[in-house]
């Protein structure tokens, strides 16, 4: 006989943990009992799991529980009209443009900390640290936007756009984002991938 097996356990990243699931939805299910039930998402989705059907929403491992979104209905809105799932190289471009602009307080920043703030109003057992919830929460509040993005993204050509056509891709862009005009800064990913083919 060889050596006996040896199991090493080390911590998996927050970006490959499972979230947790919808509570009224596993309560359905037998014992019948409010117990802690953990989903992986789906690898070309946004590392978000919405229950539209009792208003609860994870984004982040470190949250013990599912949030209350009943406060924020733009995200289930958002999470309904996303019925066919965008291309995963828009959706990946998008996800890191609007985490760009909102950890630099860019473009959506006073929507973006009001949808913030009727979140964690709503959901006090969010834990205070060590990561805030400005962080643990960021792609679930971004998340309306990083599919309004991702949609546009997914309409571009197959070719570089010239500057008449950018012009007229970012008004088209913040039309669908509700804002009177939109005007990155030169060094803004949205440049880059407005370059890139």
């Amino acid at each position: 006989m060889a050596h006996a097996a040896t199991a090493r356990w080390q911590p998996v990243q927050p970006a490959l943990q499972p979230l947790p699931a919808c509570t009224a939805c596993t309560i359905r299910r037998s014992p019948h009992q409010a117990v802690p039930a953990w989903i992986h998402p789906a690898p070309d989705l946004p590392r978000i799991m919405i229950c539209t059907r009792h208003q609860q929403a994870a984004s982040d491992p470190r949250h013990p529980a599912p949030l209350d979104i009943r406060p924020v209905p733009e995200l289930t809105r958002a999470h309904l009209r996303a019925r066919r799932r965008q291309m995963a190289t828009s959706l990946s471009w998008a996800s890191t443009i609007t985490t760009r602009w909102y950890d630099h307080h860019q473009h959506l920043h006073e929507r973006w900390h009001t949808r913030l703030n009727r979140l964690t109003a709503a959901n006090p057992h969010i834990p205070p640290g060590p990561a805030s919830p400005t962080l643990t929460c960021r792609s679930l509040i971004t998340y309306p936007e990083t599919l309004t993005l991702a949609r546009t993204l997914d309409r571009l050509p197959p070719h570089p756009l010239t500057r008449t056509q950018q012009t007229a891709f970012l008004h088209d862009l913040a039309n669908r984002l509700n804002l009177p005009r939109l005007a990155p800064a030169d060094h803004d990913l949205l440049w880059q991938r407005l370059a890139t083919r």
